[in-house]
């Protein structure tokens, strides 16, 4: 699988810009738990304006989910 993850902020038009993932009401959590339940394999590019300290959160995330 290929995704790009980010939050969003939505105006009336549709989206309007990508937020932090801690700023925004993505699920991120579910979304690293759903990763491992059915073992999908891929890559995911983060799209967050913190791109950095976002993408580390998910795979810190990940591996915390894939050690319970």
């Amino acid at each position: 699988m290929h995704i790009h993850v980010s939050g969003i902020e939505y105006s009336e038009k549709g989206e309007k810009r990508h937020l932090e993932l801690e700023e925004s009401d993505f699920k991120f959590r579910e979304l690293v738990q759903a990763f491992s339940d059915f073992n999908i394999q891929g890559m995911v590019i983060c799209e967050s304006p913190n791109l950095e300290v976002d993408a580390l959160k998910l795979r810190n995330e990940y591996e915390k989910v894939k050690r319970h």
